[in-house]
């Protein structure tokens, strides 16, 4: 999305190098011409014709040592004036020594490198939000973290996982997984390491479909929330252990717009002298304290319930073709009364019909499927059973900055947003881009949504009888 938006925004820019890694038997090159073939970049084909060739795919690996060849690093050094770092090892749980290379000493090499470029004008850092959850009210600063990245970095390069793992368990037990815990100790990094570069950490909430650009509701993968909520659209998933907080939620164009304007802005801002009151005595300060951007979603924006509640509702309209049963969902707030349900309610079902299969000769796959939408739900707990508060301060004086045409071109402001349009694209965006259903399978989807709902009416018929039943013959034996 970052690259769609600047070739189609940005016609000044003359190149732009994509770090890539090789894949299989996929090089850099043929990856990215995949990439390009995606709906996606459909808008700027038209309004950019001759893009292919503002693009160089750069051999990029930084899981392995080298990562950059001699010449690529001298050509990046001697042409780059703007960084936007992105890469990341996203997975929540993967391996610490894994996650310790790639999203922290992969991010010292590129650091490293921005230090000898003589033309940088701007290094955007792309974290998370929840880098800091560990605080209740995260503000848009440097925290300190009880450990420093580089002995991270020698036990990651030095010692055997297992062993890795005990030394930092205590510590990494602070944040809820992996990855936001790698972000954090990146943040560290930038913070010793910096000096007086032009850097900005741009640190966004849970990113899902675009709102209105290029694609109305354009999506490209299905993790965070929007593969928890695929499970229950399908009727996989039934209980959903959620209080009723705040979603943290952000389209991915306004997201790709607020980081563009931020490397102006870092741009902008470095060096410069502001006026500060500090317990009323005048003072100036020079901007080189690093400008950190919390992009998150308004205090307008919906609980995680009223997210889910609208998805349903379209659902009756659109319903997804491969689901197995009629999407219903129950909230629970206690973890105990939520894993009871899931035990009778998922697994044992699942049970039920695995062995059911066997016994016909077919191959048992509902038990794993669940154990797999159980790991996956208990990694997203943490975001739906937790509110924080933010500070946005950098993010408004960004905005303000802009004048009404930029403010036009790269819009992020999420003041007055219509959540209930957006919900309503993102859920259509997923059928089309994600689960590559269309409009000509419908009527056989409405025709099965009606028979699982009468098929629903009658379990609960039959469930009512039986309790009342079992209640009766109780009662009858008293008397």
């Amino acid at each position: 999305m970052l690259t769609e938006k600047l070739l189609r925004s940005c016609p000044d820019i003359s190149t732009i190098y994509l770090m890539i890694r090789s894949q299989k038997d996929k090089c850099p090159k043929n990856r990215l011409d995949e990439m390009l073939e995606n709906p996606l970049y459909d808008h700027v084909k038209k309004e950019v014709p001759n893009f292919r060739k503002k693009i160089v795919p750069i051999r990029g690996d930084f899981n392995v040592k080298g990562g950059l060849s001699e010449s690529d690093k001298n050509m990046l050094i001697s042409k780059v004036s703007i960084i936007f770092h992105i890469a990341a090892n996203v997975k929540f749980y993967e391996k610490i020594k894994i996650a310790t290379i790639v999203n922290i000493d992969a991010t010292a090499t590129i650091l490293k490198l921005a230090k000898h470029m003589p033309n940088l004008k701007s290094f955007i850092h792309v974290s998370t939000i929840y880098s800091n959850c560990h605080v209740k009210h995260i503000e848009e600063r440097l925290y300190s973290y009880p450990i420093n990245y580089k002995y991270l970095i020698m036990f990651a390069r030095n010692l055997p996982e297992n062993i890795f793992e005990e030394k930092i368990s205590k510590i990494v037990s602070h944040w809820p997984n992996t990855y936001t815990f790698t972000k954090a100790i990146a943040e560290g990094l930038f913070k010793n390491e910096s000096g007086d570069l032009p850097i900005g950490i741009f640190q966004p909430a849970i990113i899902i479909s675009s709102a209105s650009e290029p694609l109305v509701g354009w999506i490209d993968n299905m993790y965070g929330p929007s593969d928890f909520t695929r499970s229950l659209l399908l009727g996989v998933a039934r209980f959903v252990h959620c209080g009723n907080h705040k979603a943290n939620i952000v389209p991915v164009d306004f997201t790709a717009n607020a980081l563009i304007a931020s490397a102006w802005d870092v741009h902008n801002q470095h060096g410069k002298i502001f006026i500060v009151y500090l317990n009323t005595d005048l003072c100036s300060r020079r901007v080189k304290d690093m400008l950190i951007y919390n992009f998150v979603a308004p205090i307008d924006g919906p609980t995680w319930k009223e997210y889910i509640y609208v998805l349903l509702d379209i659902n009756k309209m659109y319903p997804l073709h491969n689901a197995i049963y009629l999407p219903l969902v129950t909230f629970f707030k206690h973890e105990i009364s939520y894993r009871f349900c899931i035990c009778f309610g998922h697994f044992l079902p699942a049970l039920l019909l695995d062995a059911a299969s066997i016994c016909i000769g077919c191959s048992p796959r509902m038990w794993k499927l669940y154990m797999k939408v159980d790991k996956f739900n208990k990694t997203i707990e943490p975001f739906c059973n937790t509110e924080w508060s933010y500070s946005t301060d950098n993010i408004q004086s960004m905005w303000d900055n802009l004048n009404e045409k930029d403010q036009q071109l790269f819009n992020f402001n999420m003041m007055k947003f219509n959540w209930t349009e957006y919900l309503i694209n993102y859920y259509q965006g997923m059928r089309f881009y994600q689960l590559n259903e269309n409009d000509s399978m419908l009527k056989d989807s409405r025709t099965k949504y009606a028979r699982f709902y009468w098929i629903h009416q009658i379990i609960k018929t039959i469930l009512f009888f039986i309790i009342f039943w079992i209640i009766w013959f109780i009662f009858r034996g008293m008397f």
